[in-house]
C-alpha cells in the first residue's frame, strides 16, 4: 500500500487493456502488480520506471518482477493510464 506522507501528484486508471491483463495474472502476481500501480500516481519519484522508445513520448514502464507495467501519462488532466502489463517476451508485441 502507499504510504501515508507520499502525496499523489496523478490520478492512476487502468484502460480496459490493462484490466484485461491484470485478470489473467495469477492472483499472487496480479496482487503484487496492483500495489505497485497504485505508486504510479508518485510515479516520477520512482527508480524503477523508464521511457518506452518507439511509442510515443509519454509512454514509460515500470518492472514487478517479470511482469512489465505499460502506461501513458496524460499531462492536461494528471492522469497515469496502465494500458497494457505482461511477462517481458511478450508485452513488447
Amino acid at each position: 500500500m502507499l504510504q501515508k506522507s507520499m502525496e499523489l501528484n496523478y490520478t492512476v486508471k487502468f484502460a480496459n487493456e490493462g484490466l484485461k491483463r491484470l485478470r489473467k495474472l495469477d492472483s499472487k502476481i496480479a496482487r503484487k502488480v496492483t500495489e505497485k500501480a497504485e505508486m504510479l500516481g508518485n510515479f516520477r519519484s520512482l527508480n524503477t520506471i523508464k521511457k518506452m522508445e518507439g511509442y510515443g513520448k509519454d509512454f514509460y514502464r515500470m518492472r514487478v518482477g517479470d511482469v512489465r507495467i505499460i502506461f501513458r501519462v496524460t499531462e492536461e488532466n494528471k492522469t497515469v493510464w496502465v494500458v497494457d502489463m505482461g511477462f517481458r517476451g511478450g508485452v513488447y508485441r
